[in-house]
């Protein structure tokens, strides 16, 4: 049976924009059909902004990468209408223990609280979690609300002067443009189009590699997460342990600076690690592997012109103990938004000038948002 991010869930259809003979105007092109672009195209459709959203590809991610959700996360999804499948999908959690070598230093635990409707945080694969937002998207155009994916996009130019933004676009059938009034950049860290406009990333690479592996197996660990410093496993560093549903179950290995990456990827470099840490007669499969390094950067600035930049294409922030997809509003670098908030927050800035355009009488009571030039 086909894996979730083996299927297509928005394939490539031919869009009427393809045979118009100018460039159709459009109030919101989002670029990038992930975690953020999906939230932030979920929340103006909600509000009524027509929203286009983009993406090369028509899968959901390969491989789990960020899994922990905590509770303010879960509380935006469910003002979405999304989030009571997460969290029945998702692995709910409580403890966690620290160890230094094979000797404990520390737990705690995160004891349901009276009145909050949320546990503190669930693990789920972010395969997963877009396939519930893509399901949403897919709930709000059946209700006829103005939203739309179109996969095998490739925006391959955008151009901006006063009045908007040009995109060009690549699909199967050939090349078209549309003209946004806003475009929202969340095509991710290597981002494409901050690429296309010429600017970058500041801030610091910390000079550490963390190995990534998703095992499947049956494991009688309990459902907590593990952390270690000095694991007899993995000398002078660091390793974690979480469980995801389906048998899934996350190791991060920290590796150190110098390394092959390419090298360290391979089956079998992996797989004598994982049985150093589990055990030689350890039977499990390896599901995904990958290797990321430690980051703190951001753009000087999210928004240039009409383009605004949200998610990783904005900034990248690693946590500590864990791949967090929607960290806590508490949890922030100086000028970085925190990841739960970032689809809203690209949303918030067109939706506000739009509605601003539409209604005369905004203007008159909020002089403050007066269109951009």
């Amino acid at each position: 049976m086909a894996k979730i991010f083996e299927t297509p869930l928005y394939p490539y259809r031919r869009s009427p924009d393809q045979d118009a003979i100018a460039p159709v105007r459009r109030p919101v092109v989002v670029v990038g059909a992930g975690p953020v672009g999906l939230v932030c195209a979920i929340e103006l459709a909600r509000q009524d902004i027509p929203v286009v959203v983009l993406d090369e590809n028509d899968k959901v991610s390969f491989g789990s990468r960020a899994i922990c959700f905590a509770k303010r996360p879960l509380e935006i999804l469910d003002r979405l209408g999304c989030g009571e499948p997460m969290v029945e999908k998702g692995i709910v959690w409580n403890v966690g223990k620290v160890f230094f070598g094979n000797r404990r230093a520390y737990e705690f635990n995160l004891l349901p609280e009276a009145g909050h409707r949320r546990p503190a945080f669930i693990n789920l694969q972010q395969y997963h979690f877009e396939k519930f937002l893509v399901d949403r998207v897919c709930e709000l155009e059946a209700e006829g609300r103005p939203i739309e994916i179109r996969g095998n996009n490739k925006v391959t130019a955008v151009e901006q002067d006063r009045d908007g933004v040009m995109v060009s676009i690549d699909t199967p059938e050939g090349p078209y443009r549309l003209r946004a009034d806003w475009l929202v950049a969340c095509d991710g860290a290597n981002s494409p189009i901050r690429a296309m406009m010429g600017l970058d990333f500041i801030g610091r690479v910390f000079e550490d590699n963390f190995l990534i592996a998703d095992v499947v197996m049956d494991a009688e660990f309990p459902t907590e997460r593990w952390f270690w410093f000095d694991p007899p496993f993995n000398r002078s560093q660091s390793a974690l342990l979480h469980k995801q549903p389906g048998g899934v179950w996350r190791i991060d290995l920290q590796l150190g600076w110098n390394i092959d990456k390419e090298r360290e990827k391979q089956p079998e470099n992996v797989i004598p690690r994982l049985k150093a840490m589990l055990g030689e007669d350890a039977k499990f499969t390896l599901e995904w592997v990958s290797i990321y390094t430690f980051q703190c950067r951001r753009m000087e600035s999210f928004r240039h012109g009409r383009v605004l930049f949200a998610g990783d294409s904005a900034h990248q922030v690693s946590p500590f103990g864990a791949r967090r997809q929607f960290r806590p509003a508490g949890c922030r670098q100086p000028g970085v938004e925190a990841e739960a908030c970032d689809g809203r927050q690209g949303a918030r800035k067109p939706a506000r000038q739009l509605r601003y355009r539409a209604y005369p009488w905004r203007r008159r009571e909020h002089p403050q948002l007066q269109p951009v030039d």
